[in-house]
Parts: structure tokens; sequence; C-alpha cells
């Protein structure tokens, strides 16, 4: 496939260098303002010529855009989502969509330059790709939503839009300008792939949901999350503790106390939210958890009303058993276990655990 990016007009054919210049003045011009004595000139033919091998302007620029469209599929047939963490696929498709922005500007200066003068041909010539793979990403964050991994009020058809209006800040930019716009010396390349990090980092902290919810009375005393977690389980499970930890630290006036026994509940009023993070792999219980199940059975006060969290660490259909047990455990004792849908990620348990304490 030509890179009609960095194309050395001598060694193309006549066709093509029509193609090639079409696409240049286009891109720079639009659609309604490109003659095709423009054309012309830049490919260094006469008209005939340019109505020969294409006939008419709108022919040329279905030319056009079925060459760019070629190229655009083909980065999208790269890329994969099968398995792929929310968090981790927000980041590649952002990854992805800037670079083929980056690769093949003119196709996004076209449809640009048509949206702007209210022109319709770019719709008629588009790849059938280009709607299927809105639809695809729409009906993901759809889905991301529903499972309470993006903000229940995000609109996921915006948000798509929005991240494709971060990329068009940047696409088209020189190296000059992308340094002004940084701060600071580098590659087109490197200085790219900052911007990159930058709007990925908006993305996750300003779409997916993040927990950090106001403390609305200045001075108000500081709330507990406590944490049950076996001893035993530390570093299996030190991931997920990590989060845990960066997490409620961002909850204004909440802070996380690691407990052992169920007599911590008792610390004081102000504790509102419970988590028992535990990990299995044929079913088993850790022994320290089932010791404190066993002491809930006995005096069932320590943990009625209280809202509790439960993360059994997933990957195989043991866990997803002891999840429902120990959710059925905390409710038949008068808790409230919070439930955990099967698509939510540990980022969007935490969120829906805080709304549901009121944290």
């Amino acid at each position: 496939m030509v890179d009609t990016t960095a194309v050395d007009d001598g060694k193309l054919n006549v066709q093509e260098r029509i193609l090639h210049a079409a696409e240049e003045l286009f891109a720079s011009s639009s659609y309604s303002a490109t003659r095709i004595s423009d054309i012309a000139a830049k490919a260094g033919v006469n008209q005939a010529l340019v109505h020969y091998y294409f006939s008419t302007k709108e022919r040329l620029y279905e030319a056009v855009l079925e060459r760019l469209f070629q190229q655009w599929e083909s980065y999208l047939q790269k890329q994969s989502w099968e398995d792929v963490h929310p968090e981790q696929m927000l980041r590649q498709y952002i990854e992805m969509h800037f670079e083929i922005k980056c690769k093949i500007p003119n196709l996004y200066k076209i449809f640009h330059k048509e949206s702007i003068d209210g022109g319709q041909l770019f719709n008629q010539f588009a790849s059938a790709q280009w709607v299927q793979d809105y639809k695809e990403k729409s009906e993901m964050f759809k889905r991301w939503k529903q499972a309470g991994i993006i903000d229940p009020h995000a609109n996921e058809q915006v948000v798509l839009f929005c991240l494709w209006g971060m990329m068009n800040q940047f696409y088209y930019r020189e190296l000059e300008a992308l340094q002004m716009i940084t701060g600071h010396a580098g590659t087109k390349e490197q200085l790219q792939q900052e911007i990159v990090e930058q709007m990925v980092a908006l993305a996750q902290h300003g779409i997916l949901t993040q927990l950090q919810p106001r403390q609305e009375q200045q001075g108000a005393e500081q709330k507990l999350v406590q944490l049950l977690v076996a001893p035993s389980e530390l570093e299996e499970l030190e991931d997920e503790l990590a989060l845990i930890e960066e997490t409620v630290a961002g909850w204004n006036g909440c802070r996380l106390q690691l407990i052992s026994s169920p007599q911590e509940l008792l610390a004081g009023n102000e504790q509102q939210l419970t988590l028992i993070v535990t990990s299995t792999h044929v079913g088993e219980l850790s022994q320290q958890l089932v010791t404190w199940l066993h002491a809930l059975e006995q005096t069932s006060a320590l943990v009625a009303d209280r809202f509790v969290g439960i993360w059994t660490k997933k990957g195989n259909a043991a866990a997803e058993h002891v999840q429902q047990q120990l959710e059925d455990t905390i409710n038949r004792l008068g808790g409230f276990a919070v439930a955990r849908p099967a698509a939510l990620t540990l980022h969007g348990y935490l969120h829906r655990c805080a709304k549901m304490s009121k944290l």
C-alpha cells in the first residue's frame, strides 16, 4: 500500500500522480474548492488525462477516499479487543486511533473539510466499516456503563466524539507546534506519545468512574473503610490491595483500616463500609476468613445494617461460587452485601460500594 503522506511524485505513474495530487488538494482546500485544473497542474498532467482516468471530479473524489479507507481498514484489522481489561482497551483504542490519524491525516482532513462545508459525498463514499466501527464502540461503551465501569450519567456516543475531538487537536501538527504545545523538545514521535499519555489519563480519570466523592461538610469526622484480608493472601492479592488503597485514599474524609477480627467492627459509628478481599482456587477459604464468618454467625449484630463489599479474585467457577456464597452469608446475617455484576472491574466495584454506602 502506498503511504500517501510521503510520496515521491517522480516515481508514480500518471494515475497515481493524479490520485496523490487530488488527495492533497482535497485535504488542504476541500472538495468544493478544488478544481480539476488545480489537480492537473499539481500532478503535472493535462486536464484531459484526469478526465480520461476518472471521468468526473466526483469519481476522482471517490477513488481518493477508497484508497485512504483501504489503509484505514488495514490498521483497524490489526487490533483485537478480545479478553482485554476495559482500562487497557480504552488505552489501546486511543493509541490506535491517534496513530491512524497521524499516519493517514488526509482522510480526516478531508472528512473535516466536508463536514464544515456541509457536504454529503464523504458519507456516501465512506467505508461501511467506518460506520460499523462507530456502532461497535458505542455499544461497547454502553455495556461498560451498564456494568458500572463508566459514569452512569455519561452519554457513550458523546464520549466517543470527545475522544476523537482530543485527537483532532494534534494529529496534523508538525514538530514545532507540538514542541510549543508540550513545552519542551523531542522528536515528533516522542511528543505524539506524550500527548497520547495525556489523552489516556484524561479519558480514564474523566470517563472511567473515579471514586472521589466530595466532603460536603467541612471538618466532618474521618470515615473508616475497614478491610479484611488474610495475612496468608497478602502476596497473592498485592495488586488488588494496592488499587484499593489508592482508591480509598482518593475519597475525601476516608481512611483505610486493616482489621483482623469481627470485634474491630465496633471501632466507631463513623465506619461506613467493610471490604472482604480473598482468593480461592478450588473453593477453599482462608482459615482467618472461616474464623471471621463463624464469629459473625455467633454475633450477627456485628454486621447487621452494615455495607460489606466482597471481592473474590476470579479466574474460575470456584471463585464465582465463593463470591456468591459470601454475599448470601452477609445478607442472611442482616448486612448489606454489595452485589458484584460479572463484568464489573475492581475499580468499578469500589465505586458501587462507595455509592451505596454514601461515602
